[in-house]
């Protein structure tokens, strides 16, 4: 089928002298090719594409009257967009400059007379072939247009039930935090009252037996109000993106201050609260508030669950999986908890023992809103514990990495990084170094620039200096976001303090587009920026663009 379909496409050769023509005729006799037709005239090319629609072109570039390229730049208006039509340059041009023209303005192939017939005849082949499967593909998008157009129907009545239960969840909702809110209200009045009133009587009374009884009533009142604000605060955190500030913090510095004022709580149990801060220079992005209240959960469930010892609240830096994360550890004596309850803890309400014959009181939230607040500022909380002996929670955030901590790492990648130096083929192409984390995006990039330019790829930002210090590069494209340790920012200040970097085009290649992110990238120091996703042919221009500076 496709063997007949090929043999059967109409080609259309363009050339100004007749002689080239008679050879490539020739060829596609010899080959049983049976629709063609050529012209010697390029203005004609318009005309003939319209009447004769062919699936493929031959032509060649320096002609009378519209040159190859002009001619090109005319077929654009009539190709309609995302339609595959393949043009083979066959010219005796042979200058880079011309074939990397060519093909920025939509050549698909490109061979310099005199050229090999057997050549010619695998590209023809190969051109035709792929503009085929295009041609099958669009067919199919064309039966599955007709199939999304039946399913739409169906999803319409199906989006019209999921609005109106949108909306009965959104009515909900907010009628929970109406009764939240009102609730929060009624029960903290009248707390004012009872705990008020008993701290009073608690001043006045004398009688030892009365003042037992104000004691137990201050701590139920206590209790409720705990409940009340735990209940609160674990609705409020649903919609903590709305109010969260993420900031830099030096984490040492705010556990410091912070377990400083849980010291009145391990005191009145007679347990010990110690810290073990092993890295005093770790910085993190987080909300200050919403840590201290995630430690204080933690710590505050250490000192409940622990008779005889105390809690100890330690620091360090891991390295874990090319990541470094600032691990905050709550260890405390206590009771321990047994594997198969491990996992339920995490659950709101749930506690290790449950039911009427549960052990101590409380919630069950504490646990939970910990670890909502963990995961809020991107990172995740874990615990390993064993009966009797006591549980560690651990506090898991990203780490923003230091200088000291980025200049060692280009120094270790240095001394384990090797160059490949270029092959006399390559020797004498502009060089580009592409720094991006996403294998696809370096891989097309490669596929539309390696024709003409040589490319080394880095696949995070410390390579990407490592290699920027090894070997001076032409033009860096570098992405923004490289995940873990240093970001496109940061690498590009990093380049420019290597000599021989300060007038270097670096462009912003990103998907950040936001209104300003542009504007912010530029103020930063690179000298242009794209956007993604782009086309081949916008990035060829803009390589071109800078290389010509």
């Amino acid at each position: 089928m496709i063997a007949s379909t090929l043999i059967n496409a109409k080609i259309l050769i363009v050339d100004d002298q007749q002689a080239n023509i008679d050879v490539l005729t020739g060829l596609l006799d010899a080959k049983g090719y049976t629709d063609y037709t050529t012209t010697t005239d390029s203005r004609k090319v318009i005309n003939l594409f319209e009447e004769y629609k062919p699936n493929l072109l031959l032509l060649d570039l320096n002609m009378p009257h519209l040159t190859g390229f002009q001619v090109m730049m005319q077929l654009k208006v009539f190709i309609p967009a995302n339609t595959y039509f393949p043009i083979l340059v066959l010219t005796a041009d042979i200058t880079p400059e011309s074939k990397q023209k060519a093909l920025a303005a939509g050549a698909s192939d490109f061979l310099t007379k005199p050229f090999d017939l057997i050549e010619v005849d695998l590209r023809i082949k190969n051109l035709l072939k792929v503009r085929y499967l295009h041609q099958q593909l669009e067919n199919q998008n064309q039966v599955l247009e007709e199939k999304v157009k039946e399913r739409t129907k169906e999803l319409e009545k199906a989006n019209i039930e999921l609005i109106v239960a949108k909306e009965q969840a959104e009515g909900m909702n907010r009628l929970k935090n109406c009764f939240l809110s009102n609730m929060s209200h009624e029960l903290r009045t009248p707390l004012i009252s009872v705990l008020g009133f008993a701290e009073l009587l608690q001043q006045e009374l004398k009688d030892p037996e009365q003042l037992e009884f104000v004691k137990n009533i201050m701590e139920g009142g206590q209790r409720l109000n705990n409940t009340l604000s735990k209940i609160l605060e674990i609705s409020k955190l649903e919609a903590a993106n709305s109010f969260l500030k993420l900031q830099p913090y030096n984490l040492a510095d705010e556990i410091k201050v912070l377990v400083k004022s849980f010291l009145p709580m391990a005191q009145s149990k007679r347990l010990f609260l110690k810290t073990e801060l092993n890295d005093t220079s770790l910085n993190v992005y987080i909300d200050s508030e919403l840590f201290g209240k995630a430690l204080y959960h933690l710590v505050s469930n250490g000192i409940k669950f622990t008779k005889e010892g105390g809690v100890l609240v330690t620091l360090n830096h891991e390295r874990k999986q090319d990541h470094d994360w600032a691990v905050t550890k709550v260890i405390d004596t206590g009771i321990g908890i047994s594997k198969e309850n491990l996992n339920k803890i995490f659950d709101a309400f749930r506690q290790a023992s449950e039911g009427n014959s549960r052990n101590y009181e409380g919630t069950g939230l504490g646990i939970t809103i910990a670890k909502r607040i963990v995961e809020l500022m991107q990172g995740y909380l874990q615990i390993e514990s064993d009966i009797g002996k006591g549980s560690t929670f651990s506090i898991w955030l990203p780490a923003i990495p230091n200088k000291n901590q980025i200049h060692h790492q280009i120094e270790e990648k240095l001394a384990s990084t090797i160059v490949k130096p270029p092959t006399i083929k390559e020797k004498g192409l502009p060089k580009i170094l592409i720094v991006d984390d996403n294998s696809s995006n370096r891989l097309f990039m490669n596929h539309c620039l390696s024709s003409y330019v040589r490319i080394i790829e880095a696949e995070d930002g410390i390579t990407g200096v490592t290699f920027a210090s090894k070997e001076h590069f032409d033009l860096i494209l570098m992405d923004i976001n490289l995940g873990a340790g240093i970001d496109g920012v940061e690498a590009m200040h990093q380049i420019r303090k290597i000599p021989g970097y300060t007038r270097v085009p670096i462009i912003t290649v990103t998907a950040y587009v936001m209104f300003g992110d542009k504007e912010r990238f530029l103020s930063e120091g690179f000298d242009d920026y794209l956007a993604k996703p782009f086309s081949k042919n916008i990035l060829v221009s803009l390589v071109e663009k800078c290389l010509a500076k």
